[in-house]
């Protein structure tokens, strides 16, 4: 089977760390990266040997070695470029989030019209630690009742395309939030509906940006979310707790894996997850280790070019318009948030 030839629309920071995943699957390549500027594009590909720089996302699409794009741009004009793509007749990975579930819909409805593969730019739900996990809940922690998500990746520069609310507009709710409410959809499964959602945004006082929001998220049948996500922690914090009737599993890094991620080469540190239960203590935690031979980014490339090179069935769209309409509730909940009437 051939490799997946690949276009990317855009040259940032995730750009930079799909091409670099890209030369490391087996199932994709990179053919090609598409910036507005042609000076952008061509210092991107600078010292990838092979790929060509092209100006728009017209000249990207009108090639024919490339057979998909994974779209890197700001959330504002992600679902114009992905059915452009779409239409184009180019299969589809788009990094999160979205304008909002009815955008994202849109994008799948046009992509299954057409027979083509889309797929949102989740890493985590690849690595093999994530299947592991799900298939051990029933006998490690009996059934998952409450969650809680702490994800926090410093950052200051107003220059980033983060603090643009006219790109970003949900700013970290929608950047980093999306992560865990992709972790309620895999780890805690609630089946009933959104019953309560509650944030509490911290502003930037400049930009006008969301830099920080903590809240809960609460469904029908008992089952509860807490998160904290942001930029402000001064610290890089990826901490999941996912509670049961009969125990706890605890992960340190469950957006990017330490051992080796796109942001971390750490092979000292054991990917896995932690489990406890009954009265102990911290001798009594154990670790299972989960490790993977390949970065669960690359994992994802392989995974996606899977679907589009064989039609397979794609399992991942349920996950994706569950993920966004969790976002869009928490989202709707901080644009009704009020200020606390002062005390007398």
């Amino acid at each position: 089977m051939s490799k997946l030839g690949f276009g990317i629309v855009g040259t940032g920071l995730i750009a930079g760390a799909i091409a670099d995943a890209l030369s490391k699957s087996a199932k994709a390549t990179l053919v090609a990266v598409s910036s507005r500027k042609m000076e952008t594009a061509q210092q991107f590909v600078k010292t990838r040997a092979g790929v060509a720089a092209v100006q728009g996302v017209d000249s990207l699409l009108a090639r024919n070695d490339v057979q998909a794009v994974y779209v890197a741009t700001p959330t504002a004009v992600k679902e114009e470029i992905a059915r452009a793509a779409i239409e184009a007749d180019k299969h589809v990975l788009v990094d999160k989030p979205f304008v909002s579930w009815e955008s994202l819909r849109r994008i799948i409805d046009l992509a299954a019209a057409r027979g083509i593969a889309f797929m949102d730019a989740t890493h985590f739900v690849h690595h093999p630690r994530t299947t592991i996990i799900k298939n051990a809940i029933p006998e490690k922690i009996g059934t998952p009742k409450s969650l809680h998500t702490a994800f926090y990746f410093p950052l200051s520069d107003r220059n980033n395309i983060r603090f643009d609310v006219s790109q970003e507009p949900m700013g970290a709710l929608g950047d980093m939030g999306w992560y865990s409410m992709r972790a309620i959809v895999e780890y805690l499964q609630p089946e009933g509906k959104v019953i309560t959602a509650v944030t509490s945004p911290e502003y930037d006082e400049k930009t006008g940006a969301i830099v920080r929001t903590s809240g809960l998220i609460a469904f029908e049948g008992g089952k509860v979310s807490t998160f904290d996500v942001g930029y402000t922690a001064g610290a890089t914090l990826m901490d999941l707790q996912l509670l049961g009737t009969t125990g706890m599993i605890g992960i340190d890094d469950f957006v990017l894996v330490w051992a080796n991620s796109w942001a971390f080469q750490s092979p000292e540190s054991t990917t896995g997850y932690s489990y406890r239960s009954g009265i102990g203590t911290r001798a009594d935690i154990t670790f299972i280790a989960t490790p993977a031979h390949v970065a669960q980014e690359v994992s994802m490339l392989d995974h996606f070019s899977e679907i589009a090179l064989s039609g397979k069935k794609n399992d991942y769209i349920a996950a994706s318009l569950r993920t966004q309409e969790y976002i869009d509730t928490l989202w709707m909940a901080t644009a009704s948030n009020v200020p606390a009437p002062a005390r007398i």
